[in-house]
């Protein structure tokens, strides 16, 4: 099989590929931040090269000899965004793992990407849909707009990269604390079963499990076709707002907890906005159409099959209370 070299292996959906890639026979060595827990990965094979994504010596000692790259890694949207960290990690990082795997020849990168910067308003999203006109200003939607930009610039020049976005990912991982670091959608999950979350600002995701996000990551290695973007999300049924998710999760657990969704007039004030953070408000500002998605390239092309919202929640929460998380 193949050596295959990824980034954010200690993250929830990375640690899912690489979980996959060890048990499909292929070589798996991540770059991970020193004084990560990568215990869990070791026991599984993978081989745990030391350093930050930050340095891009670092980065290409890592993926020397690795056919295949899979870029998990980033600085996430959460309530508190420091530019300069997602700068750092979002632009220069990914700049530095694009570069690595042009020097050592990879056969093609798997680069993980979100929504946010998609124009998904005046029609539903698919593979093909434009970029956002107006994208929001905050830090994380910027930095991986310029992540996505520069990826485009490489394959105009012949660098094989595709693309796959994710949704709203929650679900089981590998390294069970990790999959709680904010903003962790496995916290809400448990914040509203245990009634600390009672409302929350609302507005379509596409949510899938974490485990799928890495199936078609780990698909795209093989099947994927240079420019290309792929639609990780779940069905088209799990499409919702955060209360629409964690009611779903309350259902499923049998919980009579419910999560009502804050009126957008009440963004307007900043004490409301600021216990969101300005990604979600700017989303939670916008319109959206019905269906939000449709990703029948990424279902064709990948052979992706994702679990139901319901199904996937039925396998996340008793995972949450074998591990004392919930």
């Amino acid at each position: 099989m193949s050596r295959v070299f990824l980034t954010g292996a200690t993250g929830m959906i990375g640690s899912n590929i690489a979980e996959q890639l060890v048990e499909q026979g292929d070589t798996v060595r991540a770059l991970v931040r020193v004084g990560s827990d990568t215990a869990p990965l070791e026991a599984f094979g993978v081989d745990v090269v030391r350093g930050d994504i930050t340095d891009a010596a670092a980065v290409l000692r890592a993926a020397e000899g690795c056919e295949y790259v899979i870029h998990s890694a980033a600085v996430l949207g959460g309530p508190t965004q420091i530019a300069g960290e997602h700068e750092a990690v979002n632009v220069v990082g990914t700049g530095h793992v694009l570069d690595a795997a042009a020097r050592v020849g990879a056969t093609r990168v798997v680069q993980l990407s979100t929504t946010t910067f998609f124009d998904a308003q005046a029609a539903p999203l698919t593979e093909h849909s434009p970029l956002d006109p107006a994208p929001s200003d905050d830090p994380y939607t910027q930095t991986k707009l310029r992540a996505y930009l520069d990826a485009m610039r490489r394959v105009d020049d012949g660098q094989d990269i595709c693309i796959v976005i994710s949704g709203g990912a929650y679900g089981t991982s590998p390294l069970p604390e990790r999959s709680m670091v904010v903003p962790s959608y496995n916290a809400r999950i448990v914040g509203a079963l245990r009634g600390e979350i009672r409302e929350y600002v609302g507005f379509p995701i596409p949510w899938v499990y974490a485990g799928d996000v890495a199936r078609a990551s780990v698909l795209a290695t093989r099947k994927g076709v240079a420019g290309e973007r792929y639609l990780a999300f779940g069905p088209p049924t799990a499409v919702g707002g955060v209360p629409f998710f964690c009611n779903a999760a309350c259902e499923v657990a049998g919980s009579p907890n419910r999560v009502a969704e804050v009126a957008v007039a009440e963004l307007e004030d900043p004490d409301v906005a600021a216990r969101f953070g300005p990604s979600l408000v700017a989303l939670a500002r916008k319109r959206f159409p019905t269906p939000f998605f449709v990703n029948e390239q990424t279902v064709e092309r990948l052979g992706y099959q994702p679990l139901s919202l319901h199904a996937g929640l039925g396998r996340t929460i008793p995972w949450l209370r074998d591990h004392d998380l919930l």
